[in-house]
């Protein structure tokens, strides 16, 4: 082939590189797993700073490909890019169904304390090579996010018993001059972006997801919607809670399809150019009347139960024979909001049967002044664990007296989802985890079992109508 030929391969690679990749933070994410899976030209490549366009900036890195690996060198750096975002690839969509059947894989989040160079996370990339060289496996890079303040790199074929060892060696490998904490990632895949992929809210306004990544839980996609309106337009005061619920709706096929909102997106069988339909949950038709007044004289009997078998725990109600609400007070050690938070012993909680329980979650709703991740600070509204997800009719409501018991005290509590942004902040710092420990309560790395996972964000921007 002529050079004029190569030029123009050249010139049509560096264009699409440049379109997939056009931050940073997604350049960085290239080169990375592009070193990882050992694409040729790149071993040893001094790479410039990403500056400038992205196709200024991936036109010095073919080069630099060129050089060292040919052409093949580039079509490898193109297929990575096809493989960490599989939206903006021309094969989007088959790319990312054909995850499902990849091999297990553990990833393990790199998380950084301080901004680092270019050089310095390259660094950290090649040394978890050596790390996974070390022991038989394949590593690869899942996404760089400056959001997040980190790197996630999964080791193919590695199993649950090898996390440990994987992460010590980690932290070996790393220039002790450089200022990150490693630990076991949640999810059981190699992560990638989702992008294209757009969400609709109630009223028909169409968002687009920025930078989603697959391992986003979708109550933290349904959240960010939530956020983009106003109060009144989504009620959310007491006595009429509308939790949102995602849908799934796919181009070219008929009908959507309710998805459970603890799933991941990829879990969920999410691909690029879906629809998330995002609205207030649907009231479904009444309960029959005899269920619900022998629910109802259960709950009751548990409740009083429960009282009668731990001291100061008291239950005011609103019926003799069938209540429909409860007044419980209790003492426990807690937080107040304050500058530090302050600490508190008195709590008191309004539980609210809805009308068509059993087959609805019951609500719970602090009533006096409590500082907490998972307590809406406006409302008092308690969302977390038996009372949202995973409720199901039966449950027995000694089981919800002490959870909320143990909520107060945080004995119980959820750092990757909450409804309180200030109080989650304070309760991840140190400070917050010493106070918490101080009264009794678990700290995150006990109450995650170890594994430390930064509460997900996700970017939405609002499209014109």
């Amino acid at each position: 082939m002529s050079n004029a030929g190569l030029l123009l391969d050249r010139a049509e690679a560096v264009g699409e590189l440049g379109r997939v990749a056009e931050t940073r933070e997604d350049a960085l994410t290239l080169l990375g797993g592009a070193i990882l899976a050992g694409v040729p030209g790149l071993e040893g490549a001094r790479l410039p700073r990403f500056e400038g366009q992205p196709r200024e900036y991936f036109g010095k890195v073919a080069e630099i490909v060129e050089q060292g690996g040919g052409r093949a060198g580039v079509a490898a750096l193109l297929s990575e890019a096809s493989r960490l975002f599989p939206g903006k690839s021309g094969k989007g969509r088959e790319a990312a169904a054909a995850r499902d059947s990849a091999p297990h894989a553990l990833p393990i989040s790199i998380a950084l304390e301080e901004d680092l160079g270019d050089e310095q996370i390259l660094a950290i990339v090649k040394a978890s090579r050596g790390v996974a060289a070390s022991l038989g496996r394949r590593a690869a890079l899942d996404l760089v996010s400056r959001e997040e303040g980190g790197l996630c790199v999964s080791f193919e074929g590695a199993s649950e018993a090898e996390a440990e060892t994987i992460v010590q060696s980690l932290r070996a490998s790393i220039e002790p001059s450089m200022r990150v904490s490693v630990a076991r990632e949640s999810h059981a895949f190699r992560d990638y972006f989702l992008d294209p992929l757009e969400a609709e809210g109630p009223d028909g306004q169409r968002f687009v997801l920025d930078h989603v990544r697959a391992s986003t839980r979708l109550v933290d996609v349904a959240q960010a919607i939530l956020e983009a309106y106003e109060e009144a337009f989504w009620p959310m005061g007491k006595g009429e809670k509308a939790l949102p619920v995602v849908d799934l709706r796919r181009p070219g096929e008929r009908g959507a399809r309710r998805l459970f909102s603890q799933q991941t997106l990829h879990d969920a069988g999410v691909l690029p150019f879906d629809l998330l339909e995002v609205h207030p949950e649907r009231r479904a038709g009444s309960v029959n009347p005899f269920l619900l007044t022998e629910s109802l004289a259960m709950v009751k009997n548990q409740i009083l139960e429960f009282a009668a078998t731990h001291p100061g725990f008291e239950v005011q109600a609103n019926a003799l024979d069938v209540p429909t609400e409860y007044l419980v007070r209790f003492r426990a050690p807690g937080f107040a909001p304050g500058a530090p938070p302050r600490r508190i012993e008195e709590h008191e909680v309004l539980l609210v049967m809805p009308p068509d329980f059993p087959v609805k979650a019951p609500e719970a709703y602090f009533q006096r002044e409590v500082f907490h991740p998972n307590v809406d600070a406006k409302t008092g509204l308690v969302c977390l664990g038996v009372l949202a997800e995973s409720y199901r009719p039966g449950l027995h409501f000694g089981t919800v007296c002490q959870m909320l018991v143990d909520m107060a005290s945080y004995r119980n509590y959820e750092l990757r989802e909450f409804y309180n942004a200030e109080a989650h902040a304070w309760a991840s710092s140190p400070e917050g985890q010493a106070a918490i420990v101080a009264i009794g309560g678990r700290s995150r790395i006990e109450l995650e079992g170890g594994a430390v996972r930064r509460a997900r964000s996700v970017r939405i921007e609002r499209l014109s109508a």
